[in-house]
């Protein structure tokens, strides 16, 4: 592969670009950059202008993602929140909000931004599911732990890596992108 048609995900997270790998079977080059995040609660909004601040950097083909963790109950927060949540009180601070709910069902996000040189397009995958007071698996990977999609008897951090990206949110988000990057290279051949 041609230096130029390298695709660089953008994150200072090793675990997202192992994930993000797996999932569209192709080599990333991950570039640990921090972004700066707009002060949202809409994680495509958050993604879009990390998309745009990644690309100043002037990477020719580059992916930003970030993900969004929300109670039903209270009207999706954290939400795109939810990092800062956990860098504030860890898990125990989400399973606290989890504790003193009633209905503890939520919705995981992952928004994939991609920008091929010339436009960029936004993936939203989606998972539903509850957050749990009392952790499950092994806690390496933000919230994975307190997530229970719905209508698994495991965890995120219960499952096999295969069985993770089957039902994440960021398996939905990286399938739409791979499908995207197929078709973009159909046409690309198409046109030589």
């Amino acid at each position: 592969m041609a230096e130029r048609d390298q695709l660089i995900l953008v994150s200072s997270n090793p675990n997202k670009a192992i994930e993000a790998e797996r999932i569209l079977g192709m080599p990333l080059l991950r570039v640990a950059l921090t972004l700066p995040e707009i002060q949202a609660a809409d994680v495509q909004d958050v993604t879009r202008y990390k998309l745009e601040a990644a690309r100043v950097k002037g990477y020719s083909r580059l992916i930003v993602e970030d993900v969004s963790l929300g109670f039903d109950e209270l009207g999706n927060f954290p939400g795109p929140f939810v990092r800062w949540l956990l860098e504030a009180a860890g898990g125990k601070g989400l399973a606290a909000i989890a504790y003193a709910l009633n209905n503890r069902s939520a919705k995981a996000q992952c928004c994939v931004a991609y920008w091929n040189g010339e436009e960029g397009k936004v993936f939203l995958g989606e998972c539903t599911g509850e957050i749990l007071v009392q952790p499950r698996g092994e806690r390496h990977f933000g919230w994975d732990a307190w997530f229970q999609p719905r209508g698994s008897e495991k965890t995120f951090a219960e499952m096999t890596a295969e069985e993770k990206d089957r039902t994440s949110h960021r398996g939905d988000a990286y399938r739409k992108l791979a499908g995207h990057l197929h078709q973009e290279a159909a046409r690309s051949s198409g046109r030589r």
